[in-house]
């Protein structure tokens, strides 16, 4: 066989298993349980004293495993990179800010409700922050 007719081959190999993936993935993250469990985060979060997001909103983004919040609460790599983006200015210029503690809040009954196995993950990711009342509503 010949060179090109073997790329020809692979590349058609790759295009066809690009399309039953497309075809086969499973675009909708919403279902009774990741509406369950949007129901449950809702209710923690006015129980706190929070705005919580629309219940929608909640399922398609967090589904029934509470998605990246879960995925990352116990990586330290992209814990380190969150503590870089959450100051102001990013990787280059950083300075220092003071947040509010409803960021912490937040943050907490989201993994409360998904992974209640990370929370300790996610008090280590706060342990030495400093949150004060600075920002009013």
């Amino acid at each position: 066989m010949r060179e090109r007719t073997i790329y020809w081959i692979v590349g058609g190999v790759f295009g066809v298993l690009l399309i039953v993936m497309l075809v086969a993935w499973n675009y909708d993250r919403q279902n009774e349980e990741a509406d369950a469990k949007a129901q449950e985060l809702i209710a923690a979060f006015e129980a706190a004293g929070l705005t919580a997001p629309d219940q929608d909103q909640i399922a398609r983004t967090l589904g029934d495993d509470g998605g990246q919040v879960c995925e990352t609460a116990d990586s330290d790599l992209v814990q380190g990179y969150w503590k870089l983006r959450l100051m102001i200015g990013g990787e280059v210029y950083v300075r220092p800010v003071r947040l509010d503690p409803r960021v912490r809040e937040g943050l907490s009954l989201v993994v409360d409700v998904y992974c209640p196995e990370k929370r300790p993950d996610i008090e280590d990711f706060f342990e030495d922050w400093d949150f004060d009342d600075v920002v009013r509503d």
